[in-house]
This record gives structure tokens, C-alpha cells and sequence, in this order.
């Protein structure tokens, strides 16, 4: 196993976590404990700051592979540098350095990486054998990718979008979007990167996220290019802020990748984000508003990697994170037409009606009058996005996904 590495989180050296027998031990700073105070969940809903060294091993052990991708991606990213993609804090030691959030992870007592990060510019050729490789091999070898970490299965490539174009980040560098390959031209899923555009520009219309995405082509390869809701750009400076997902806040490990959805467990759970929500002194409306938007575009997919919660740098505030990895599946003829997480105790997405996300709602402690109207407000607003986007944006969403989506926001309505 690797040696420590230090914990980077907002600009400050947060923490140090270092193997042991039952885990990876966590120990946080003097500076974490003076800037954020004992109890903060800065970092984590699980690891509140002031955690005892060696306290709850497990738990840190399974947040930090939260920030690593799952199956094949890691295999191939934990061959490509002879790691054990068992050892986490070594392959945290190499993809460690731009993550999910603000967190920046280093070799104990290594200089402060915002001191230490560099771009190289990459041109669109480099860019489509980077997503080549990544679609190939599940991950980036060290000549191509930016060393990034990215939950998930999808195979991804982080970039750095600069005033003269793209570029690889390295040392410590924040990349500012996120590449995914399109899937072949022979799958039934070959339209997911148009699709996910075109529910984005509807979140956006519907005031679920500010997340922009668009289908580009680089030499001859297509791929959406998602920028990142964690990154801020500010002049020509690039602000990381920092978010966890909520199967790092409940602390459900991911190393099995079918654990992130619920199927018929308690844990994933929407009533589970909604607590960790209240836990932080946010209201849930915006988390049924979602759920409700997640039900109308078919997103069977809306898993708990893909719900996440920003935590700001004053280590007090949480709210939920804008959607993200969003995509309609119900028109592909594949999709299980079961939902990732349940409503109301229904897994079946036909099945849902407006009573069931108003009843979900009110479980999770919403006055029933409040549940109503986010939901119905969510599905009048959506059926209004509909009318308003300019489907010739997205020409690569076929009639049969915009008609499913038309006709379960009318019988929702």
C-alpha cells in the first residue's frame, strides 16, 4: 500500500489520511479545525472535521473511493500505473489531483497545489484519441489523459477550457468540463450524449441546474462537452467548489456498481438525500422538483452517484447540487423502465403519477400543500420547456425520445 497523503480543501491542508489494517486512518489539521471548527461537514456529511484519528476507518476508506470511477475504468487505470485498484490512496496518489469537488489529494508534505499546477494544450486530434482510448480502455494512460478521478462507469475525459482552447491539467491544475464519447452508431443507446444535451437545455429552462453541455466533434469522433458545475471560472482564474455525492454522504460503497441504485434496499434512498439536506439546513423542495423532472424525461438512470450536494467554504452551508448526468431512456427500447430510486415505494416509471411524487414529498416532512405545488409547478414548467426549446440544437434526438417525453409530462399534467 501507498504511504499518506494529504488532504487539500478550499486552499487549505484539511487533513491527512494514511493506510491501516481496518481502513485508512484520517487526521485532520490544526488549520481545518481553526477555519471550519469542530463538527463542520465541509468535507462530508459522513466525516464531520474534529473526527478522531482512526475513528471510523471504513467510513473514510469508502468516501475516498467514492472519488475514484468504478469496474473496468478503474482496472484499466490502476494497470496503466501497476497500482492495485484495490489500494485506493495509491490510486488516489495518481488521479488524486483534480476530483469531484475541491478536493486535492497529495503526497504527505508535497507544496501546496495551487502552486504546483500547469496546463498543456492539446488540439482536437489529441482530444479524440484521448476519448478513443478512454471508450477503449475504461480510463486514460498518462500521455493522454489529465490524471483525473470521475465517479462512474462512462468512461470520461477531464479538460481545461482556456481563452486559447483546450488543455490537459496536471499537478494540481482544476480542469473546467468534462468529454464523453458518443456510444457506437449500431447500439440501441447511441443517441445518450444528445439525448443528456437536450435534457440539460430543458433543466436549465425548468431552473434545475446551470449546467451547459453540447454535442461537439473533434477530428472525427463526436462527444458531449459538459461543463463542470464545480469549477467557477473567475477572470482567468479557475475556483474549484466542493460537492460529495449522496453515496459518499451515506457512506454506500461503490466498489459493487449496482449498490448506487436502490432496487428495492432502503439505502439509496430519496427520504435519505432529503435528511441530508435538512441535516444541512436546506429545504428539500428543490430535491422533489428534481425527482418530479427525473420521472417526466424518463432518466432511469438518476442514481445516488448522480445526486450531489455543494458544501461552500464556510463549512455551514449545503445545498443540492444542479442536475447533472441527465439523459432520456424510455424511447430506447432497452431501459428497464425502472427508476434508480424509488417514489413512494414504486420502482416502475410508467407506474408514477403526481400523487406518488407529492406523497414522497410529504414523507420526508413537506407540508402536503408544498408537495403539490413543487411537483405540478416542475411538470407545468417543463411542459412549457417543451414548447419553447428549439429542438434543431439537438438534432441528434430522435422524435420517439421528445414523444416520450411529451406524453408523460401530459399525463402527469
Amino acid at each position: 500500500m501507498t504511504g499518506a497523503l494529504d488532504v487539500w480543501l478550499y486552499g487549505t491542508l484539511a487533513a491527512t489520511v494514511r493506510p491501516e489494517r481496518s481502513g485508512i486512518a484520517l487526521r485532520w489539521s490544526d488549520e481545518a479545525l481553526r477555519r471550519w471548527g469542530n463538527g463542520s461537514r465541509v468535507l462530508s456529511h459522513l466525516l464531520p472535521v474534529g473526527t478522531p484519528e482512526g475513528r471510523q476507518p471504513t467510513r473514510v476508506r469508502v468516501w475516498l473511493e467514492g472519488l475514484l470511477p468504478e469496474g473496468r475504468a478503474r482496472s484499466t487505470m490502476a494497470a496503466e500505473h501497476r497500482i492495485d485498484p484495490d489500494d485506493t490512496l495509491a490510486m488516489l496518489a495518481v488521479y488524486g489531483k483534480d476530483t469531484a469537488g475541491a478536493v486535492v489529494l497529495v503526497d504527505e508534505g508535497a507544496p501546496d497545489p495551487a502552486t504546483t499546477g500547469r496546463l498543456e494544450p492539446v488540439d482536437a486530434d489529441e482530444i479524440a484519441a484521448m476519448l478513443t482510448h478512454a471508450a477503449r480502455h475504461g480510463g486514460g494512460g498518462e500521455r493522454l489523459d489529465s490524471l483525473t478521478s470521475l465517479a462512474g462507469l462512462e468512461p470520461k475525459v477531464a479538460l481545461a477550457k482556456t481563452p486559447g482552447g483546450w488543455a490537459r491539467v496536471r499537478g494540481g491544475a482544476p480542469s473546467t468540463h468534462i468529454l464523453k464519447l458518443s456510444r457506437p452508431d449500431r447500439s440501441a443507446t447511441r443517441d445518450l450524449i444528445d439525448t443528456e444535451a437536450a435534457a440539460l437545455d430543458l433543466a436549465r429552462r425548468v431552473g434545475l441546474t446551470s449546467v451547459q453541455a453540447r454535442v461537439e466533434r473533434f477530428a472525427d469522433v463526436r462527444a458531449i462537452v459538459v461543463e463542470r458545475y464545480d469549477r467557477v471560472t473567475d477572470g482567468g482564474s479557475v475556483r474549484r467548489v466542493h460537492q460529495e455525492d449522496l453515496a459518499q454522504a451515506l457512506g454506500l460503497s461503490t466498489a459493487d456498481p449496482d449498490r448506487k441504485f436502490q432496487r428495492g434496499r432502503a439505502l439509496p434512498s430519496y427520504a435519505a438525500a432529503a435528511r441530508v439536506l435538512t441535516d444541512g439546513g436546506s429545504t428539500t423542495d428543490p430535491l422533489l422538483r428534481l425527482a418530479t423532472f427525473t420521472v417526466l424525461v424518463g432518466n432511469t438512470d438518476a442514481h445516488a452517484k448522480n445526486h450531489s450536494f455543494v458544501r461552500q467554504d464556510d463549512g455551514a452551508r449545503v445545498r443540492l447540487a444542479p442536475a447533472y448526468d441527465v439523459s432520456m431512456h424510455e424511447h430506447t427500447g432497452v431501459s428497464s423502465g425502472l427508476l434508480a430510486l424509488d417514489v413512494a415505494g414504486r420502482r416502475a416509471i410508467a407506474d408514477i403519477t403526481v400523487d406518488d411524487l407529492v406523497a414522497e414529498g410529504v414523507s420526508w416532512g413537506l407540508p402536503p400543500v408544498r408537495a403539490r405545488r413543487a411537483v405540478t409547478q416542475t411538470v407545468e414548467a417543463t411542459s412549457a420547456a417543451l414548447v419553447d426549446i428549439d429542438r434543431s440544437v439537438h438534432p441528434g434526438v430522435s422524435a420517439a425520445a421528445w414523444d416520450h417525453v411529451e406524453s408523460r409530462v401530459q399525463r402527469l399534467r
